[in-house]
């Protein structure tokens, strides 16, 4: 999210959920409203994750945490796991209050064989799996996988994807033909794709690398780019 040209809010997918950033210089005023402005869809998690609220340095106050609750947590039904700030008054306050403040677990995903999905997925469809995930089909708008491995939709990717729920080493998605609504690799997440980029309803593969996502042509590999 931008603020004034500048990187404000940021959000970073990872195996318990999402993680949003905040900004240590931000005001208050300008921090809620700009949380209040992420779009809904950011929020579209696997059943059993929520989301890590990262204040960094920044001082959290008992009056910026209570409008968090009031003005996005609850309207928008939000689980929250954890409320991280390394300033010790804040920490105090917020642990006195109830809230969670260590770093969630990251349990580790077992190690499973893929699993197969002979169909295509409609909008409203979800499939969860702490392996690989192979769909034998389209992967529908409003239809979405989460993954611990890879995932390879073997049709058309038009709904949402995050793959490498477990880390991101070795994971990548595969599509016949990329047109996705949000896409996640490990803990980097993307959902503003744009139907006129290289890649838009091409064979592809997507890794995660040096914080990128990196795409190929799925069968010749000669060229490359980041997003």
């Amino acid at each position: 999210m931008e603020s004034s040209g500048k990187v404000s809010i940021q959000l970073k997918g990872t195996n318990f959920g999402l993680r949003v950033i905040f900004p240590e210089s931000l005001d208050d005023d300008v921090l809620l409203e700009e949380f209040k402005a992420v779009p809904d869809r950011a929020y579209i998690l696997p059943v059993g994750t929520g989301l890590v609220l990262d204040f960094r340095s920044r001082p959290c106050s008992g009056e910026l945490a209570g409008r968090i609750l009031s003005d996005v947590v609850w309207p928008r039904g939000l689980d929250v796991l954890a409320w991280l700030t390394s300033d010790a008054e804040s920490r105090s306050r917020l642990t006195q209050a109830g809230f969670k403040t260590e770093e969630p677990g990251r349990g580790a995903f077992p190690d499973v064989g893929p699993l197969i999905v002979n169909r295509s997925l409609r909008s409203g469809q979800r499939r969860e799996y702490p392996g690989d995930v192979v769909l034998v089909g389209h992967l529908n708008n409003g239809a979405e996988i989460f993954a611990g491995g890879s995932v390879c939709v073997l049709g058309r990717l038009k709904g949402l994807v995050h793959a490498g729920r477990g880390g991101s080493e070795g994971i990548y998605v595969m599509a016949a033909s990329f047109e996705p609504q949000q896409l996640r690799v490990g803990d980097k997440l993307c959902d503003q794709f744009d139907p006129n980029m290289k890649w838009w309803k091409k064979p592809v593969i997507i890794t995660l690398e040096d914080d990128n996502l990196f795409f190929r042509n799925w069968k010749t590999e000669p060229e490359s780019e980041t997003l």
